[in-house]
């Protein structure tokens, strides 16, 4: 994708194929970004204000739930657990219909609020993040408990911190995943300023040299945050145990 998009038309479609060019065209990125409709810069911008909001609500939501269903003892508690595992047997798109129409009823239509909070809960960020926060031994807690630490302290200054590898796998998880979101921004969306990235490369056409830079653009957030997280990303599925409780 790269190489294709330093070529010039005629090397594009040249057989044999012709790995490197001979007079790369590094102007092609320039004519992405000023493609007129619709801005790149403001679909990027919205991308990467809507899923890093959404992900980062997202590990908080899934970690607290996590840790409850892990460490603490209540009636009812399996159940939860079994309701939200059996989840993740339901095909997401099953419930596109009726988010639409709660976020309609809630007037979300063309906002951010429309993208964030759908994408901030995941039963399966709540399974990984349980499984990995119940390998996190009982002893600490009750000391950090014995020493005065409240129960928001215990999950805010013990819990967290120890499960940075597993937030950071889940992170990573869910900010590729949202990214490459096409149906749901399409289906909410209409106001072109309001564009996430994969919406407004959907108004190009990608098959030709301009094409392959733009998507080269869009790509390169991604390959960016993975390089950061994939040693946590690593150590986070290392630690995801079992248990029978």
């Amino acid at each position: 994708m790269f190489i294709s998009s330093i070529k010039d038309q005629t090397e594009l479609f040249t057989r044999p194929l012709k790995w490197w060019p001979s007079n790369p065209h590094w102007e092609n990125f320039i004519s992405a970004w000023d493609l007129p409709q619709p801005p790149l810069l403001r679909a990027l911008l919205n991308s990467a204000l809507v899923y890093s909001s959404s992900t980062l609500l997202l590990l908080l939501a899934s970690s607290f739930t996590g840790y409850v269903l892990a460490k603490y003892e209540f009636k009812g508690r399996h159940g939860i657990f079994l309701w939200i595992v059996s989840q993740m047997m339901i095909p997401g798109f099953t419930g596109l219909i009726p988010t639409f129409m709660i976020m309609k009823w809630l007037g979300w239509i063309n906002t951010y609020w429309a993208l964030i909070i759908p994408g901030a809960f995941s039963s399966y960020s709540i399974f990984l993040m349980r499984q990995y926060i119940i390998t996190i031994p009982d002893d600490i807690i009750d000391a950090a408990r014995l020493s005065g630490c409240s129960e928001f302290g215990l999950f805010w200054r013990i819990v967290l911190p120890l499960s940075k590898p597993a937030l950071a796998a889940v992170g990573l998880l869910n900010f590729v995943w949202s990214w490459n979101d096409f149906l749901w921004p399409t289906f909410i969306l209409t106001n072109r300023d309001m564009f996430t990235i994969q919406v407004a490369l959907s108004w190009v056409n990608p098959s030709g040299r301009v094409g392959m830079a733009l998507l080269t653009l869009a790509t390169l957030p991604l390959i960016t945050f993975t390089i950061f997280t994939q040693k946590y990303f690593m150590k986070g599925f290392g630690g995801f145990g079992y248990s029978k409780r």
